[in-house]
């Protein structure tokens, strides 16, 4: 089949890779010069939204990985150089680059009454050009066109910059800068804003989640990110129905089979292993000097440049309460910022927060709801992009809302002939492999293996409403989704690469480190379409033990078995170090 595919950051990359798996004919159209989207920073750099100098991924590298190009050297973080090298191997790997033409920005792509599709495109100077494709996959991502609309700030007579065209902090050197809004690329914006401004003050009206990105001094905190962990929080210690299909959810039957399975593998699993790491040691961090960020280990820091301190984690602590209104996270609602870099200076008072909103402005002062009033000379908004699927002439995607999109990608009236790749963001993890799973669908939908569900209307209802009421505090977020691994499950079940629970039956090591230990996406290779179970296997029994002991197993392992309303009333970092 003759598939377009718009953009070739990672989202495109790992499209056209999955079409060519197919043996699709595949064209990619980039407005670029190379691959890498928003990660490449040539071209138009001062107004494209593009990565800032400093950036520092969120999660480890690992986790930003695809299934068909694992990073090998363990849970550790890069910027934003090391993460474009991955993609331009990536694209280097399997030959990607010659399906696509840069500098080629589409204009338009408009639905045919022969259910082809014609894509609008516009190379450097020439004139706009028209190309035919049976099929057509939106790839450039929802970090296009910023938010600025913020009526707050009407009539604001000094300079206001939105996050987008932010690269370094000369800019604020000494100003007086009010911040609008907190997000990931906001709290490190924030953490240098604050280090050279005069004053710096971040306006929010709610506190999203924090997660910083090392626990124990020493590793990611991705580690944590496990299929027990996950199930148990957004599944038992639940009263909202669980809507999808995903790992041992076929039945009430089946899932407690697996669960009285599980838990027994990994209770006899423990001796074993505790021997083990007692023996060969510790495996996780291979330079026992530097955390996995590439800073020193000592002093223990739970960020960059945030040292491990008993009076950093009980802020951490304290701000997620109020994140959930003080009635309980364990279960969270809202978006996470995996990256508390900036809670240093608010508690040595570089940077205030005012989280009672503003109420209006007057030229350079801002009066805010508490009755008090600030002058200011610049304006930062972290206020995010809107959502923007103008290129789709004469298709509609209902409110603007990816949810109403059958897994975030695919619109219930084209056959799975459109997707929008990419439009899905876990509250923690990373899109890229969403993005991979996602073009696997795509491409077999494409080669007619596989076809849209019969009820699919009836499915994205369902899936919307959990989705909905598990992100109620984020109501605005409607690209995000609670947990990234049972959205994976979900597609990998109708796709064919779910891992079968009678065959891990007779693999209880396999299926411990799948279920108890660290999240690995080569899970989805060892099955289905384009396995290479060999290679998987092999990287899923790198993972080990989460936190480094064995307490968070024997909780989980416990929760298993209680009544929904039996769990922690919040989710608490600890302070401390363990070797």
């Amino acid at each position: 089949m003759k598939v377009c595919v718009i953009g070739a950051g990672p989202s495109g990359l790992t499209t056209i890779k999955q079409l060519l798996d197919e043996n699709h004919d595949v064209t990619c159209f980039d407005a670029n010069e190379s691959v890498g989207g928003i990660w490449y920073r040539g071209g138009d750099d001062g107004q494209q939204m593009k990565a800032y100098d400093n950036m520092m991924l969120t999660v480890s590298m690992k986790m930003m990985s695809f299934s068909d190009f694992i990073f090998k050297d363990g849970r550790k973080f890069t910027d934003h150089k090391g993460y474009l090298r991955y993609l331009e191997e990536y694209s280097d790997k399997f030959g990607l680059a010659r399906h696509i033409k840069f500098n080629s920005l589409v204009k338009e792509v408009i639905r045919e009454s022969d259910g082809s599709w014609i894509v609008k495109v516009k190379v450097g100077d020439k004139r706009v050009s028209s190309h035919r494709f049976e099929a057509v996959a939106i790839c450039s991502g929802p970090f296009k066109t910023a938010n600025t609309e913020i009526g707050e700030i009407d009539g604001f007579t000094g300079e206001v910059v939105h996050s987008k065209s932010y690269r370094n902090s000369k800019d604020f050197e000494g100003k007086k800068v009010l911040a609008i809004g907190l997000a990931e690329s906001g709290a490190d914006m924030l953490r240098e804003v604050s280090n050279v401004a005069q004053r710096c003050v971040v306006s929010i009206r709610s506190h999203t989640f924090l997660i910083p990105r090392l626990i124990y001094g020493k590793y990611s905190t991705d580690t944590l990110t496990t299929r027990s962990h996950h199930y148990e929080m957004w599944n038992r210690a639940s009263k909202i129905k669980f809507q999808m299909k995903s790992y041992s959810q076929d039945s009430w039957a089946l899932r407690n089979i697996f669960l009285v399975v599980a838990n027994a593998y990994g209770l006899a699993s423990i001796p074993a292993n505790f021997l083990s790491r007692k023996i060969m040691g510790d495996t996780k961090n291979n330079d026992p000097g530097k955390n996995n960020m590439g800073q020193d280990s000592d002093p223990s820091k739970i960020d960059y440049d945030t040292n491990n301190e008993k009076e950093v984690v009980d802020f951490i602590n304290e701000w997620n309460k109020k994140s959930h209104h003080d009635k309980g996270n364990w279960s969270q609602k809202i978006i996470f910022s995996k990256n508390v870099s900036f809670v240093p200076n608010i508690l040595n008072n570089k940077l205030f927060v005012k989280d009672c909103g503003i109420g209006r402005v007057e030229g350079n002062t801002v009066y805010f709801n508490d009755s008090t009033s600030e002058e200011f000379d610049k304006i930062l908004l972290c206020t995010g992009f809107k959502k923007d699927f103008s290129l789709l002439s004469n298709v509609e995607i209902k409110d603007n809302n990816v949810r109403n999109l059958y897994k975030h990608a695919f619109h219930p009236d084209h056959s799975g002939r459109l997707a929008m790749i990419g439009f899905v963001r876990p509250i923690s993890g990373g899109i890229p492999i969403c993005s991979e799973m996602q073009a696997r669908y795509f491409a077999l939908l494409c080669s007619n293996k596989i076809n849209l569900p019969e009820d699919v209307g009836d499915r994205i209802e369902r899936e919307k409403d959990w989705e909905e009421q598990w992100m109620c505090l984020s109501p605005n977020h409607t690209e995000s989704m609670p947990s990234q691994i049972m959205f994976l499950d979900s597609i990998a079940k109708e796709i064919g690469c779910h891992y079968p629970f009678h065959k891990l039956i007779t693999k209880p090591r396999l299926l411990v480190r799948l279920w108890f230990y660290s999240f690995n996406q080569s899970c989805y290779r060892m099955t289905g379409p384009h396995h290479h179970y060999d290679e998987a296997v092999k990287d899923i029994m790198t993972e080990e033990v989460p936190l480094h002991d064995y307490g968070f197993m024997l909780t989980m392992i416990a929760l298993s078995f209680m009544p929904s309303f039996v769990h922690p009333k919040n989710l608490d970092f600890q302070y401390g170090v363990k070797n």
